[in-house]
């Protein structure tokens, strides 16, 4: 069965319907943007637990730049964010 996007009229890929069986945009009319994430180490000793704190893709390029290592050092406005929310 071809479904149609609802905006373009293009067909939608079989793959993403396999995904979304619901989907009723192809991936270039989706409204939903490309996220980005990072991972947060806290606490010490047997108290240590990562967070995942995630962000669309332009906050993250806002904040760490367009290239970026897998070691940083985390803005402190990020560092003690209790409710794991990007202050922009």
């Amino acid at each position: 069965m071809t479904v149609q996007c609802v905006r373009c009229k293009e067909v939608i890929p079989e793959g993403r319907l396999k995904a979304l069986p619901d989907a009723t945009t192809c991936v270039s009319c989706s409204s939903s943007k490309m996220k980005r994430s990072i991972t947060v180490t806290k606490g010490e000793g047997e108290d240590t637990y990562n967070d995942l704190i995630i962000m669309d893709h332009e906050v993250y390029e806002h904040i760490f730049g367009k290239e970026t290592s897998s070691t940083f050092d985390l803005p402190e406005d990020l560092e003690d964010n209790d409710q794991n929310q990007v202050p922009f």
